[in-house]
């Protein structure tokens, strides 16, 4: 067990999540599934020939008991469908490839055309919510001090199912320093292998962290792709990148001239995409509650817009932490550190509306849990999943410096009813346990809900109960081309003044294909031979025949 320092103001901050609307054909109870997918080792189209085999590799987060079915589409037609069983080289957890031979169904080369590839993996799941990491100190799951945690959901990307976790002060017990040491943002597939570019970006990404225990925090991905991340050592700045964190990607989103005074803002959560783009952050210190940003063409906020309320405390105590539906139904969270606090913990509001809240935040909840219960105490992240089914609450426990009985629990999302308590579900020897300082929770766009013990100093993922399929369809495709072999002369004749040539070409090729040119030196420039007479000999075999032309002519075949 690794104890830290209980930090008041870098661990009892919240943070706000929005859960992207899934954009594919799984389901809320879905948990294996395919990421990473790759065509002959790259992510981008691929050009074939007519009968050339395509490898396709792809990462499954976790076994497929039931099997893979990899499918290749001309459109919505199946042209051929590879089966791999489960517990068998296709269907296991990690990396896996397959090659397809470019035949379809019936044996025979597929005709070009352009080709997309689909991957379903299925699994008989599991009869409770299950964790599918293992905790290694040695492993890509170990923090020292994580902070913040999010997965890429964008079906559109080649970057779908990276995690992305944010490690913000210097691991003390290490060396040379396990990944998880450095002060940074962790880029890892979904199985938690690490990201191809590389597993950490620290301070080489155009912008210095400070190691001060909430640089970074909180980060949240875009349905463009973007990763961005809550710097909170100077009141709360947002930054973005692209997926690998290249330096040349940053943008500076949300500056100090956007922070209302004294306000200290934790998120981001981000809607929308383009200039349509909102940035969400809720004030943990000054009572602002929650507050939105919209952005301006450049993707940044304008100078000095200190954001609009969008949901206010009321009665309650300061927010912590705030996500919002695929409905756009609100949810938030308050810090509450003292055992037996009356006041409740996780709320529930509508969607808020300008146009019949009259521009004035919301402050009546549809539903209040957690008075008076030291289950919920520290709350500090809070995230909604895809479907709008369960909210999952990271929760760091009561009491300073050192809290206990922190938790994350899900709950449903219609009336707040208790689901379950993920570290209560943990193999800790058999026994009971109740020490855990949990910071931060996400889900991917599947159902899988992560989540970070920085009590352990892991990140976990849990999958939810229930048989389940996921279908994940490559963002490259493949480009089929007609067999184009070069015309190639086998002889040359003259007789009578006429000059006849043989030469190959491809079976599909025509004699209006082909062109004869000549030239009276081997290096000179050719000029085309007027009106030769072509003809096909059989398929991929030809004649030309045309009066000669000087003593010496070189002669080519042009295509």
């Amino acid at each position: 067990m690794k104890l830290k320092q209980f930090q008041a103001q870098g661990l009892m901050m919240g943070v706000l999540i929005l859960a992207a609307t899934l954009a594919s054909t799984s389901s809320a109870r879905a948990n294996v599934y395919a990421s990473n997918i790759k065509l002959n080792g790259g992510l981008t189209n691929v050009l074939a020939a007519s009968g050339d085999s395509v490898t396709i590799s792809y990462i499954l987060n976790e076994a497929a008991p039931l099997g893979v079915t990899v499918k290749i589409l001309s459109g919505n037609t199946v042209v051929r469908s590879l089966v791999l069983p489960g517990n068998d080289a296709g269907a296991l957890a990690g990396l896996n490839s397959v090659v397809w031979d470019g035949k379809d169904s019936n044996s025979n080369n597929v005709p070009p055309g352009t080709y997309s590839v689909s991957i379903t993996a299925a699994s008989s799941g599991y009869t409770v919510w299950t964790q599918t990491t293992v905790d290694e100190t040695t492993g890509t799951t170990y923090l020292w001090a994580g902070r913040g945690i999010a997965v890429d959901q964008n079906t559109n990307s080649v970057y779908y199912g990276r995690i992305f976790v944010a490690n913000s002060e210097l691991g003390q017990l290490h060396d040379p320093p396990y990944p998880g040491d450095n002060v940074g943002i962790l880029k890892l597939n979904a199985d938690g292998s690490a990201a191809d570019e590389g597993i950490l970006n620290t301070n080489q990404i155009g912008h210095d962290w400070t190691d001060n225990d909430v640089s970074p925090w909180k980060l949240t991905v875009s349905a463009d792709d973007y990763v961005y991340v809550d710097d909170m050592a100077n009141g709360g700045e947002v930054y973005r990148w692209d997926p690998t964190f290249s330096s040349n990607a940053l943008l500076y989103v949300l500056q100090t001239n956007n922070q209302p005074t004294g306000a200290q803002l934790s998120g981001p959560a981000v809607t929308g995409t383009g200039t349509n783009t909102q940035i969400w952050m809720v004030d943990s210190l000054t009572n602002n509650g929650v507050l939105k940003w919209g952005v301006t063409p450049d993707g940044t906020c304008a100078a000095n817009d200190k954001g609009v309320a969008v949901v206010g405390l009321g009665t309650n105590s300061n927010f912590s932490a705030a996500a919002v539906d695929k409905h756009g139904n609100i949810y938030a969270c308050q810090s509450i550190i003292a055992s037996g606090d009356p006041n409740p913990r996780v709320f529930m509001y509508r969607a808020y509306d300008p146009s019949t809240n009259g521009n004035v935040a919301q402050t009546n909840a549809v539903w209040a849990v957690g008075a008076n219960d030291d289950n919920y105490g520290g709350a500090s992240g809070i995230a909604v999943d895809p479907t709008g089914t369960y909210v999952a609450v990271a929760f760091q426990g009561v009491g300073t410096p050192l809290p206990s009985n922190g938790n994350t629990t899900i709950f449903y999302a219609t009336n707040g009813a208790l689901v379950t308590n993920l570290d209560l579900l943990l193999p800790m020897d058999g026994q009971p346990d109740t020490e855990h300082q949990d910071t931060d929770c996400a889900w991917d766009a599947v159902g899988n809900v992560y989540y970070i013990d920085a009590w352990y100093g892991f990140w976990r993922a849990f999958s939810p109960p229930g048989p389940n399929q996921s279908t994940t369809v490559a963002v490259m495709n493949i480009q089929v081309q007609s067999q184009t072999a070069p015309p190639v002369i086998t002889s040359i004749a003259v007789a009578n003044g006429q000059v006849t040539l043989l030469f190959t070409g491809a079976a599909g090729d025509t004699v209006g294909s082909f062109a004869v040119v000549n030239s009276p030196v081997v290096t000179g420039s050719y000029s085309p031979v007027p009106t030769p007479n072509i003809s096909q000999v059989s398929p991929g075999h030809f004649s030309a025949s045309f009066p000669a032309s000087g003593a010496v002519q070189f002669y080519r075949i042009k295509k």
